[in-house]
């Protein structure tokens, strides 16, 4: 009789976790949801490349985590066979429409100057901002294990290549070091120029959300930020770069 109930049991548990999971078609097939028991056992460590969701399907900002401690919204927790955290959907507690809170990093003052700086890429070449002036200027903060920002590079090496004849540089700024990103660019194609060891720069533009997106336009003012993983990168940036070529 114990041997059934326990069989019972682990059904019930197997049913429920189907049933939750199939309400949100974004998560993979091979991940599945955590059971409030196993989340009560399991150590959560949330990496920079575990993908955060709303019940919409929208990949959230880093900086979204905050909602874990949002009373009004609960944490669904996805792992894949190795029972490893892969995704987060944070479900809300009560019929309360889904926006999610504007991410302050996204703000930014109409003509606001862009920060100066001087960086030196993967070649030994170096790269002042200021002298850019008269390009258009477009920089994608970003790292090796971040999964949002490696999803989105085909995108952003579609743009590079509809803008190849264009007054626009294409910057991408990492803390990695030289020799971590010549590992990635070995199996991965990122078609920015690549600037590794750039902490400096991450610190004074305050990027914290991974992935980060800016347009600088030909007198060195910030026109657009985009904060976070976004299907449709490729349209915004074009947009944000044709309106001021």
């Amino acid at each position: 009789m114990n041997v059934l109930k326990s069989a019972l049991f682990l059904l019930a548990l197997l049913l429920s976790c189907i049933l939750q999971a199939q309400d949100y078609k974004f998560i993979p097939d091979n991940q599945r949801l955590l059971s409030e028991e196993e989340v009560k056992t399991t150590e959560i460590i949330i990496t920079p490349d575990v993908l955060l969701f709303n019940e919409n399907g929208k990949i959230l900002p880093m900086s979204q985590l905050e909602l874990m401690a949002n009373p009004d919204y609960t944490p669904l927790f996805y792992v894949d066979q190795s029972k490893s955290l892969k995704s987060v959907i944070f479900k809300r507690k009560r019929a309360l429409d889904n926006i999610v809170t504007r991410n302050p990093e996204a703000d930014f003052v109409d003509g606001e100057k862009a920060l100066d700086f001087l960086v030196t890429d993967l070649d030994g070449n170096s790269f002042k901002l200021s002298d850019l002036k008269g390009k258009v200027v477009v920089i994608n903060f970003w790292f090796t294990k971040c999964g949002p920002c490696v999803q989105e590079m085909p995108e952003l090496n579609q743009l590079t290549e509809d803008f190849k004849d264009k007054d626009v540089k294409f910057l991408a700024i990492t803390f990695n070091k030289k020799e971590l990103i010549e590992q990635f660019i070995e199996d991965t194609t990122f078609d920015f120029t690549l600037i590794p060891n750039a902490n400096d720069v991450i610190t004074m533009y305050r990027v914290q959300s991974y992935p980060t997106s800016i347009v600088i336009n030909k007198e060195g003012e910030i026109i657009a930020k985009e904060i976070g993983y976004r299907t449709n990168i490729k349209t915004v940036l074009t947009e944000a770069i044709n309106a001021v070529l």
